[in-house]
């Protein structure tokens, strides 16, 4: 498999991750900290596609 192959692996796992975490939380969490955990969620994300999209020199 080619490195290219891996990352995209590594980031569709890290969503799959992302996605359980939420779920996992989403009940147990207290109601007025559910904006944070989304905001740090999406930017966990964002970071995995910057490192997937960011082209090696």
């Amino acid at each position: 498999m080619s490195k290219n192959t891996f990352k995209w692996l590594n980031f569709t796992l890290t969503i799959i991750a992302l996605f359980a975490i939420y779920v996992f939380l989403d009940g147990i969490i207290d109601p007025s900290l559910h904006g944070f955990m989304l905001i740090g969620l999406i930017i966990a994300g964002l970071v995995s596609l910057v490192l997937v999209l960011r082209n090696e020199s």
